[in-house]
């Protein structure tokens, strides 16, 4: 009774937050409204890239800030090379020798850590020599438009606004895992989108997440104990009422785990430092002095976790797992004879077994789930191709399983206490 109390529970709040969202949708334009027009000097930006064994993709990332459609001198670029373990030093420093003369007009700093620090070390520390008014962040493994930062710099005009982000795409897209989460990354930056609407934005992600350095050093520069360091920083600027846009005409492409082993472990440190983050900043739940922020969004955030926690545990084995169990177990008896059984399955079925309540709330967030992806599609410029239609079949099918599945992790690693830094 209890089980299936809170499966009418979880069908209640997911459809409450997919209409709630919609409703917002509906009621707002979604497009990058344009930043107010300034006759002030275009700011200096230091943009740094931390990386940590990314000796195949570094390279090309420092080339696409190089290609920035912006002044080499107002651009200061920034390598922290975290301790890695392969040859990232070594591309890395051979790349800035055989290039001298081509780099000669930017400012470029190089920092080698000797002993592996964690990202916001290697984020704080650049902090420190950076010279720009805006701070960028950029994952050695993503690669930037050369027009994102002319888009992205005007929004600091308002002193009140704290990050700006680019859409992220994925750079490349081939295989089971990158199709999945093709639609993965298009949906969820499609909702911060929406969620900036009502200043609702949990976290500015490393790909070219854009900082006012002076807020930045307000707040104490990046926690260098944190698993999620982009999260924490995004609810610290939100706790302080700063303002977080997401834009999505300024772009920038990512390397994604091309296999569901490094997708699971990427979104196990992602969620883990998710659960964290929340309990830490758990002052801000349901407090009126942060808006909807925090009356709506951190409880829904919270409430996604524990749906997707839910599932794994009780849904999955219910209706899935332990059915399965059965048909097994009763095959056994007859020599896993699958045609008798079949049979038998048949002759037994009857219309009035269905659940239909169950299918129509089912249906219900399927719907929902389609509408969102469509949009996503839409409003990120993507067009439905076969691999668009495949890699939507496979998201609105296949991804909640494996979500559930990451949440299963999580919540095991956190009762042994495992914890990664990168």
């Amino acid at each position: 009774m209890a089980i299936d109390l809170a499966v009418w529970v979880m069908y209640f709040v997911s459809i409450y937050f997919a209409v709630f969202w919609m409703t917002v949708i509906l009621d707002n334009k979604i497009k990058d409204i344009p930043a107010k027009k300034s006759k002030k000097a275009i700011p200096k930006v230091s943009v740094t890239i931390p990386m940590f064994n990314e000796e195949n993709s570094v390279i090309g990332t420092i080339e696409s800030v190089l290609g920035l459609n912006y002044p080499a001198k107002k651009l200061q670029i920034i390598l922290v090379n975290d301790c890695s373990t392969d040859n990232t030093h070594n591309v890395v420093q051979n790349f800035l020798k055989e290039n001298k003369t081509r780099l000669k007009d930017f400012d470029i700093r190089y920092i080698n850590h000797k002993v592996n620090s964690g990202k916001g070390v290697a984020m704080n520390n650049a902090l420190k020599i950076s010279t720009g008014d805006l701070f960028v962040c950029l994952d050695a493994d993503s690669f930037v438009e050369p027009d994102a930062l002319r888009k992205i710099a005007p929004y600091f005009e308002d002193e009140n606004v704290a990050s700006v982000l680019p859409l992220m795409k994925l750079k490349k897209v081939k295989g089971f895992a990158l199709n999945l989460q093709y639609v993965e990354y298009l949906v969820n930056f499609f909702l911060k989108k929406v969620m900036g609407l009502l200043d609702c934005i949990h976290v500015t992600p490393g790909p070219f997440g854009v900082y006012s350095k002076k807020i930045l050093q307000k707040v104490g520069g990046f926690d260098t104990d944190n698993l999620t360091e982009d999260l924490e920083m995004a609810l610290r600027l939100q706790k302080r009422n700063y303002k977080i846009i997401q834009l999505i005409g300024a772009k920038v492409f990512t390397l994604a785990p091309e296999k569901m082993k490094g997708w699971f472990n990427q979104r196990n440190r992602w969620y883990k430092g998710t659960l964290i983050n929340l309990l830490n900043y758990r002052g801000m739940f349901f407090n009126k002095k942060y808006g909807e922020f925090g009356m709506f969004h951190l409880p829904m955030v919270l409430s996604a976790a524990i749906i997707s926690i839910f599932f794994a545990f009780f849904v999955m084995w219910k209706h899935m797992i332990k059915p399965l169990l059965g048909k097994v177990y009763d095959l056994s008896f007859i020599n896993f004879d699958v045609v008798h059984l079949s049979n038998v399955w048949v002759e037994r079925f009857s219309f009035l077994d269905i659940n239909y309540m169950i299918l129509f709330f089912t249906f219900i967030i399927f719907t929902f789930g389609v509408a969102w992806v469509v949009y996503a599609f839409k409003y990120t410029e993507e067009t439905f191709t076969k691999k668009g239609l495949a890699s939507t079949a496979m998201f609105m099918v296949i991804y909640p399983f494996f979500l559930s599945v990451v949440w299963l992790g999580v919540v095991f690693d956190l009762a042994r206490g495992k914890k990664q830094k990168w």
